[in-house]
């Protein structure tokens, strides 16, 4: 949980107004919030629902699912530095609300709120250390470990939104892409992880959050 300010607002609460250089809004399912190859211009913070990041090879040849946001999460944030381009496209799952940042209203709240410079440094921080395991099991090609931690985030879309647990049901071809796989050997990888008690089915997919945790420390 974010820490408050002396003024009793958490560092979050500055997102969830419409402001100068802020604007929310209500997207559909499917709905493209921006494309791979467009400028980037602004930051934007998920104020509910889940967003796809999806990159497309520059011959459109493959296509991957780099990550899936949740309530909390930010993106875009590549454009606080030298990126003049997206590299890749963000795409609503289902309803969300979103807050869109213009670069300059993101750097003069960095600036002048310590508070909230603390909470974006540490929430970039945490995606570093998920990109480099990542790019770790991507590099053995430990596909089972990585749809391991898929599988734990996904757990925490459903802590994070009980209400809309029916929308949480990924399908496996939409694991398979975050993975880098095949369809295939995802539905194989479950088979197992059902076998040992890291998944079960009741009416939806549930995650043992400790074995699963067990089996990527082990």
């Amino acid at each position: 949980m974010a820490s408050k300010t002396s003024a009793g607002f958490t560092p979050t609460a500055f997102l969830k107004h419409a402001g100068p250089g802020k604007t929310i809004r209500a997207y559909r399912d499917k709905e493209v919030i921006y494309s791979q190859g467009s400028p980037a211009d602004a930051v934007f913070y998920v104020q509910s629902g889940l967003v796809k990041l999806t990159i497309v090879s520059k011959r459109g040849r493959k296509k991957a699912v780099l990550a899936l946001l949740q309530e909390g999460d930010f993106f875009g944030e590549g454009s606080l530095g030298r990126q003049l381009r997206r590299m890749y496209t963000a795409t609503s799952m289902g309803p969300s609300t979103i807050t869109r940042l213009e670069k300059v209203a993101v750097r003069r709240k960095l600036d002048r709120d310590p508070a909230f410079a603390t909470m974006f440094t540490g929430y970039l921080l945490s995606q570093i250390a998920r990109l480099e395991a990542d790019l770790a099991d991507h590099f053995f090609s430990f596909s089972e470990r990585r749809l391991a931690r898929i599988l734990l985030m996904h757990r925490g879309f459903a802590q994070k939104s009980k209400s809309e647990t029916s929308s949480l049901r990924f399908s496996q071809t939409t694991l398979a892409e975050m993975v880098g796989t095949t369809r295939g050997r995802v539905s194989r990888f479950m088979k197992e992880f059902r076998t040992k008690g890291y998944v079960r089915y009741n009416g939806g997919l549930e995650i043992d959050s400790e074995r699963l945790t067990a089996f990527l420390e082990g």
